[in-house]
């Protein structure tokens, strides 16, 4: 871990310390049929089970960690992700999110990596850019909400791995007090035959 990121932390956990009286806990649970991310499964097209939990404070710094089961055919079970940041809106309305996130494997730690990412966002658009640090490559993703409809749809470029779009739709019902979100990714690598396509059904809290 470089000195900028061991610096990033400490100084999110001090001032995470001063504000925790203030401090805002979430959770979240989710259970879909497939772990796809950034256009590629990463559970070999199985379903996954994830959750995590955050703890953001008034002032705008944030930080928390997220699981997920995984499965590469090697030595990793779970993804194990943690990030720390800050976050805000400027008075024209322009939301900013800048932070530091490494993922982790244990049982195979020749797959972690981490990326210092930056998102801007108005109105019903963002964009966001993610530094992969020590050689890991970078990926920049836009997105865009139609509105207070439900649907979404992202567009993303990830260096030596290829580009992918995400068509969403969350579901204005619950099921047993469980969101429902579905979504079609398409994934297309800069490696022939590599392509990936997926739906995906979500149920969430």
């Amino acid at each position: 871990m470089n000195k900028f990121i061991k610096s990033f932390l400490v100084l999110v956990g001090l001032t995470s310390a001063l504000a925790v009286h203030s401090a805002e806990f979430e959770s979240n649970v989710a259970i879909s049929n497939d772990y796809v991310w950034r256009g590629m499964s990463q559970t070999g097209e199985e379903p996954a089970i994830s959750g995590g939990f955050d703890i953001a404070g008034e002032n705008g710094m944030y930080f928390g960690t997220w699981a997920s089961n995984v499965e590469f055919g090697d030595g990793a079970a779970l993804e194990l992700d943690w990030y720390a940041g800050y976050a805000g809106e400027t008075e024209g309305g322009v939301s900013y999110d800048i932070g530091y996130l490494a993922y982790t494997y244990p049982g195979e730690d020749s797959l972690d990596f981490e990326e210092i990412y930056l998102g801007l966002g108005y109105s019903y658009f963002g964009v966001t850019f993610s530094s992969g640090q020590d050689d890991a490559p970078d990926n920049t993703e836009f997105s865009v909400a139609l509105g207070d409809s439900g649907f979404g749809l992202t567009y993303g470029d990830y260096d030596e791995y290829g580009e992918y779009t995400l068509i969403s739709y969350d579901l204005p019902m619950t099921v047993a007090g469980l969101t429902v979100s579905l979504a079609w990714s398409d994934f297309d690598a800069e490696a022939d035959g590599s392509d990936e396509d997926a739906f995906l059904i979500t149920f969430s809290m």
